[in-house]
Parts: structure tokens; sequence; C-alpha cells
């Protein structure tokens, strides 16, 4: 695909505007996100490619849907996170993705194959840790903190539960389904992605139990994500302060991209 193609470039200005638009009527991104989405989906767009580009809008798209209906079904409090995205779920889940493949373009990788792997591992991992938790905030018991399995209160960093991988794996299927529909990899990379995809959100589960900075309400007592609780700065109990659920998000979707990648040339 030529960068400098004309037609390209409308297309994707065009086709940006009207998910801007339809993102903020509905409530989906608010206007700082839609103003970090467009650069990423622009790059993807006009470096990667009309499918590349479909797949992220896929897991944006199936994202926002499940968060509306855990949200009509059982609310907006069990997570210390807006429904309406900002610009650091944004970037927290695009800029992995955008970087292989301004990677590949630049380095004019000759096997595009692991472009592909690594992009859809990627943008797998971002979406089945959505799903995971989306539909794992569904499951009727208290869920289980992934280091000692122990019951911890629904939304707690590193919580998981059988609904969660359940949302995970149907993450990954969905991925590979329209990836393969699509034609950017074969039916051969298919177990590899999802694997992958599942090792990444797992490991997001990990590193939000044991490094994610957690705090307690001075007023209620709940432990919370949030530095501010209640009207009131809470105090740090475990994590680094620095590190948020966003940099998680980040450094897991990396590792389910990489992860990819060695398996490919591993396997």
């Amino acid at each position: 695909m030529s960068f400098f193609n004309p037609l390209i470039q409308l297309e994707a200005l065009v086709t940006l505007a009207l998910i801007s638009i339809i993102s903020l009527r509905l409530r989906i991104l608010d206007r700082k996100g839609v103003l970090a989405s467009i650069p990423i989906g622009y790059i993807i767009f006009t470096l990667g490619g009309v499918e590349y580009f479909i797949m992220l809008l896929l897991f944006f798209g199936l994202s926002s849907i499940a968060t509306k209906i855990r949200v009509k079904k059982i609310g907006a409090n069990f997570l210390e996170k807006d429904w309406v995205r900002s610009w650091r779920n944004v970037l927290a889940n695009g800029l992995i993705p955008a970087s292989i493949i301004i990677s590949g373009y630049l380095s004019q990788v000759p096997c595009k194959s692991l472009v592909a792997i690594g992009y859809l591992a990627a943008v797998g991992t971002a979406f089945a840790d959505t799903l995971a938790t989306e539909i794992g905030l569904l499951y009727p018991k208290k869920p289980r903190l992934i280091t000692n399995l122990k019951q911890v209160v629904k939304g707690t960093p590193g919580a998981i539960s059988p609904y969660g991988y359940i949302g995970g794996i149907l993450a990954g299927l969905i991925i590979c389904a329209f990836s393969y529909g699509l034609g950017i990899t074969d039916i051969s990379a298919l177990p590899t992605i999802i694997a992958a995809s599942l090792i990444g959100m797992t490991i997001d589960s990990v590193l939000g139990a044991t490094i994610q900075a957690k705090y307690r309400c001075v007023i209620c007592g709940r432990i919370t994500e949030s530095r501010v609780h209640c009207g009131e700065r809470a105090d740090k109990v475990s994590g680094f302060e620095f590190v948020n659920t966003h940099i998680v998000n980040l450094m897991a979707i990396f590792a389910g991209s990489l992860i990819s990648i060695a398996l490919t040339i591993w396997i």
C-alpha cells in the first residue's frame, strides 16, 4: 500500500471523521479519546491497509458493545474506570498495534506474516483482556486473585473467573475468524494468535495483581485503583504508584505480541 496515494488519504480521513462523530454521539469515547484515536487509526489505515484497520475497528466496536451491555446489566460501579473511554485507554490499547505497523512499513520486513501475527496478537490481547473483564463481571460468584486464588471483590486488579477466560477465548476466536476471512493470515497461524492473546491476557492479570498500584479508601475502606476515592486521597497499600491499569494494559499487549512472534519463529 502506498502511503502517498491521495485516494487512500481521503478514504482514511473520511472514515476516521465518521467514526469520531459516531463515537462522540454514542459516548463511546470522550473528546480527548477521539483526538488520541485519530492518529492511531490513520497510521494503521494508511500504512497497514483497510484490512488491518477493520481488525482494530472490530475490537473497538465489539469492546464498546460489551461494556455497554455490562453497564446496563450490573451498573458501572464495579470498575474504577470510566465506561466512556479516555485518551489513556486509547493509547494503552492502540500504541503497540500502531507501532508494529510502522515498524513493518519502515523496515519493509520480508516476512509479512510476522507483522500480521504480531499485530493480530496485540489486538487479540487487548480484545481478550477487555472481554475477560466485561464478561467476567457477570460471573455470579466472587472471582479469585490470580496469584493466590483467594476470593476477592469484583473489579479487583488481577481477579480471574471462568467467565473471564470464556470471554478471552471468544475474543481470540473472533479475531482469528475475521483475520482469516479478510486474508490477513492463513489458518496455520490462528492457534498461535489465540494462544498469545490468552497468555497476554493472563500476564495482564498477573501484573494487575502484583505491580499495579492499589489504594485503600480512608472513608469506605475499599481497595481501589484510584488515588482519590470518596473525595479523599487514598492510602497506597501495594504496587508501584506509576503503574496504573493503562500501563499494565500496554505491557500485556506488548508481551502478547512478542510471544506470538517468538512462537512463530520457534515452532
